[in-house]
């Protein structure tokens, strides 16, 4: 393949761009609180200039202070502001690449908690996600001055260097809310009608282009649809950007929804790659100027079909850069084999809502490209790890980079550790990927690895390491004091998604939380009528948000999983199971598998055993990362391995 549409250069107003890969928006909450861009945040997107990315579009960057959504979020509010922005656009520049500026005010979206300012908005609509918070339903005069820093952040951006201008219209931030027939109850002029709520982003857009002229391309990010009952739909968007186009609009960016429905407009790995080009399709159809498209795009090759197909102009590839900066110069030099792939896990995306800085579950240098370097080890040392979890394969990874002799064992046929449960489910099965890429890596390292190999304390003492690592993870959780607990149709979900136990007919899971959630949708793909006994009040509280809601949706058609809340299992019999729910006491029939699917707990077993054997007089230096310290999630036991193995 010779990736022909996506190599060709394309042109947005004046500007030319050398390819057809835009690097997508996404806040990474890496600045300072007044909107700075700091060094690790340039060595991020220099890093994807120098290998390939066309333009970019770093984040939603705010022209108000109450307009912020993110305590670190990218800001031009301030001339202040321009010295990093200049820097920024500088490094990234310097690389052939192309940047646009996304100006934006939050609107309703913003938090009076983050901002320590009340929320602005077209009515009073307060957002039950943020805070609910009461809006100030803006004067003319109000809005008035927000038109005018939208035209003072143009100039800004004009004067930071900033090639083109991106109007964020999208997602319910302030010009959703002005668009919106939900959010927008006004009578006046900026509202009742479609050309009045219009009125707000066509002044913002006139404001801007008397700011900066007619040479700087200035373009417009929209939700296609609103993607709620009662919201409008994409003819009305298709009516507002060829009215925009007679002004002068440069470009159009195409994305959906609002945060009410999150999963559309961060969309986790239960959905496609591309799964937004259909709405780019409809509008690139109907006007002529240049159209960004978006939605979970993840692969160069199917960038390179959405361009040859017509869905889109350019093609914004946000988490898919995150997970491998290397990703575009990786696939033209014909290495696809070596990316590491985007698994969709929304991690990056989760940590915002919590008001920390955007991570990687499979990158762990993103954001700190320049502090996390690897360097050469001092001296070579013979590192032994056991457990092929995501921690000891990026142990394996990190320490055969810089030099060591390393070997890795795995008890089990399979790589991956508990990432082979978590994408026991098809819908799931990128955690899987996750492994694989782990294992590639660790493999062009010169990592030796084992499979199927139980590591003893002789084992150890034979092999004498200089460095041994426990990565050994977890097991299930088997409650042995529950009455029936080891009946024969009894089994765990390690047996079972890995295959060494048929699943049943009819199965009860007892547990409804994240791993029972992943072990009830692969039985029930495997044919299964499943049961799903969770002793809390909702199912999948550990699972992130976006992935939740889209569950939540599957199950809703599901014919094949019931869900049983607020209720835990007494006793467990042949032919029945005992359950408990609000004080009264019940017998179901009917099962024959049951599946404790409840929780993890550590292997330590060989970690026990290593005083008895005089291991530790053995090795100079025994370390344990990963779940069999403590269970978590899959990202802080790539943590533990990458750090351990930089520092030995």
């Amino acid at each position: 393949m010779d990736y022909e549409h996506i190599t060709r250069p394309g042109q947005v107003g004046s500007v030319e761009i050398k390819n057809r890969i835009s690097l997508s928006p996404m806040e990474k909450n890496w600045c300072d609180r007044l909107g700075n861009p700091g060094q690790n945040y340039i060595d991020y997107y220099a890093l994807r200039a120098r290998h390939g990315v066309g333009t970019m579009n770093f984040e939603a960057t705010y022209i108000d202070a109450r307009g912020r959504g993110n305590l670190y979020q990218l800001g031009l509010w301030s001339d202040d502001n321009i010295p990093a922005h200049k820097r920024l656009n500088e490094a990234v520049q310097a690389h052939g690449c192309r940047t646009s500026a996304e100006l934006n005010h939050g609107g309703r979206n913003c938090n009076t908690h983050r901002t320590g300012l009340q929320p602005v908005g077209p009515s009073n609509s307060p957002f039950p996600m943020v805070g609910g918070h009461e809006l100030n339903a803006l004067t003319i005069e109000e809005i008035a001055e927000i038109v005018g820093r939208y035209r003072q952040g143009a100039r800004r951006a004009a004067e930071a260097g900033y090639d083109m201008i991106t109007i964020h219209g999208a997602h319910g931030y302030l010009v959703t809310n002005f668009l919106s027939y939900l959010n927008n109850a006004r009578t006046d002029a900026y509202g009742g009608n479609d050309e009045n709520r219009w009125r707000f982003l066509i002044e913002v857009y006139q404001a801007m282009r008397d700011e900066v002229g007619s040479q700087m391309p200035i373009g417009v990010r929209l939700s296609a649809q609103e993607e709620m009952e009662g919201g409008y739909e994409i003819e009305y968007i298709i009516r507002l950007v060829k009215h925009l186009e007679t002004l002068g609009l440069d470009f159009v960016d195409i994305s959906t929804g609002r945060y009410e429905n999150i999963e559309t407009l961060i969309q986790p790995m239960d959905t496609s790659s591309g799964v937004l080009m259909p709405l780019a399709r409809q509008v690139k159809a109907a006007v002529g100027i240049p159209v960004f498209g978006a939605g979970r795009v993840d692969d160069i090759g199917n960038a390179d079909a959405i361009v040859a197909a017509g869905d889109c102009d350019f093609v914004h590839m946000g988490r898919a850069f995150h997970a491998d900066p290397e990703i575009l110069a990786k696939t033209l030099a014909k290495r696809q084999d070596e990316v590491v792939s985007c698994i969709a896990c929304n991690k990056c995306c989760m940590q915002l809502f919590m008001n920390l800085p955007s991570v990687c579950t499979v990158n762990p240098t993103a954001g700190q490209e320049r502090s996390a370097e690897l360097r050469p080890a001092e001296r070579v040392k013979d590192v032994m790890i056991v457990g092929g979890g995501i921690a000891g394969l990026e142990a394996a990874r990190v320490a055969a980079g810089r030099g060591h002799k390393v070997t890795l064992y795995e008890m089990t046929n399979q790589l991956g550790g508990h990432l082979n449960v978590l994408g026991a489910h098809k819908k799931q099965s990128n955690w899987r990927q996750a492994a694989y890429d782990r294992e590639a890596m660790a493999r062009r390292e010169g990592a030796t690895i084992y499979l199927r190999h139980t590591v003893s304390p002789d084992d150890i003492v034979e092999a004498k390491p200089d460095v041994l690592i426990l990565a050994t993870g977890t097991r299930p959780f088997i409650p042995k004091y529950l009455p029936g607990w080891d009946c024969a149709h009894v089994t765990d979900y390690e047996e079972v998604t890995r295959g060494r136990v048929k699943p049943g007919k009819s199965v009860a899971v007892i547990g409804g939380q994240w791993l029972g959630m992943a072990v009830a949708q692969s039985l029930a793909e495997a044919g299964a009528e499943v049961t799903v006994i969770e002793a809390t009040d909702a199912i999948a509280q550990d699972l992130e948000f976006m992935a939740q809601q889209v569950m939540n949706a599957r199950l809703a058609k599901s014919n094949q999983i019931s869900v049983r809340l607020n209720t835990n299992v007494e006793r467990i019999e042949p032919d029945r199971l005992v359950v408990q729910s609000g004080g009264k006491t019940e017998q179901i029939e009917g099962f024959d598998q049951v599946v404790f699917a409840i929780e993890r707990t550590m292997e330590r077993d060989l970690e026990n055993a290593l005083a008895e054997f005089g291991v530790r007089d053995t090795v100079s230096e025994v370390y344990a990362i990963g779940d069999c310290v403590w269970p978590r999630e899959p990202y802080d036991s790539l943590m533990d391995g990458f750090n351990l193995a930089r520092a030995i």
